[in-house]
């Protein structure tokens, strides 16, 4: 029995670790595609080349882990700052319809994996810069990796709130994602504020990659199932809802890893859609969206 609690236990921790991560990269997706309504499936690349340009800074250069991380949130900024620019706004000007828009991401992302794969290669790399420590309480056991992921998750997601609520451009960014053509009515300008939503969003993409490259590793096809996560969390969370990302990003985690009291390991992608599936039959609007 206490074998089975303390087995109950860890598997708790280790869905609020995997928790943590897709609440932010569920944020950080949800931003942009609330306010901009676009499938935006080439965010997975984002967190890719942001996590490369991590890798580039630590290991090549030598210019440690802190930098490694700023130079993840640049390069992801600016990168999604590109695909806005240089690929959706094009397609907004001759009034591409959301299909058009979803083929040419998912087009984008796959042309940029294999750009990437040329460029690094297959092979795996690591994010080197950290020392890994164990930590036990009590049945639970975690490594200083681990601990970073939940703390450096919930201080950006955090931050991202109050940012939302308390300064003018975030007020713009709700005003836009409510009601678009109201808030360009009182003056808010769409093509800045739809801008800066790539500009936030994949920085924190970019950050997020950082972090899962520091456990795991980067490869060209890493960003895929992470991602993949962050838009289940979206939907079972609610759109436009960032408390809904957060609360879907926890639901997913625990939902993947409890799972593992009773089914194998390799079924967790099937949970999390399953979970998806049940959510939405008995909520279609998510747990925080409107009705």
């Amino acid at each position: 029995m206490n074998a089975d609690l303390g087995l109950a236990a860890q598997l708790a921790a280790n869905g609020l670790i995997a928790g943590s991560l897709y609440a932010l990269l569920g944020v950080s997706w949800g931003l942009i595609f609330a306010t901009t309504k676009i499938f935006h499936f080439a965010h997975a690349l984002t967190l890719a080349v942001a996590t490369y340009g991590a890798v580039l800074v630590v290991e090549r250069a030598g210019l440690g882990l802190p930098l490694g991380f700023v130079a993840a949130a640049v390069v992801g900024c600016l990168f999604g700052l590109a695909i806005e620019v240089g690929v959706y706004r094009p397609l907004r000007r001759v009034n591409a319809t959301q299909l058009n828009v979803f083929l040419a991401s998912l087009g984008f992302l796959i042309a940029g994996e294999s750009v990437l794969l040329i460029l690094f290669g297959p092979e795996a790399r690591a994010l080197p810069g950290f020392a890994v420590e164990g930590i036990a309480v009590g049945p639970v056991a975690f490594t200083t990796i681990e601990a970073l992921w939940i703390g450096a998750s919930w201080a950006l997601v955090l931050a991202l709130m109050a940012w939302l609520r308390f300064t003018r451009w975030g007020r713009a960014i709700r005003a836009v994602a409510s009601n678009p053509d109201l808030a360009q009515c009182v003056g808010v300008d769409r093509a800045r504020v739809f801008v800066l939503v790539f500009a936030v969003g994949s920085t924190l993409a970019g950050i997020g990659g950082a972090l899962i490259a520091l456990r795991d590793t980067a490869s060209p096809f890493m960003g895929v199932q992470p991602v993949l996560a962050a838009f289940i969390a979206v939907f079972l969370g609610g759109i436009g809802s960032i408390p809904g990302a957060i609360a879907g990003g926890l639901v997913l985690g625990l939902a993947e890893n409890m799972g593992g009291l009773f089914l194998p390991g390799h079924w967790q992608g099937v949970i999390a859609f399953v979970v998806l599936f049940v959510v939405l039959v008995v909520r279609p609007s998510g747990l925080f969206g409107a009705r």
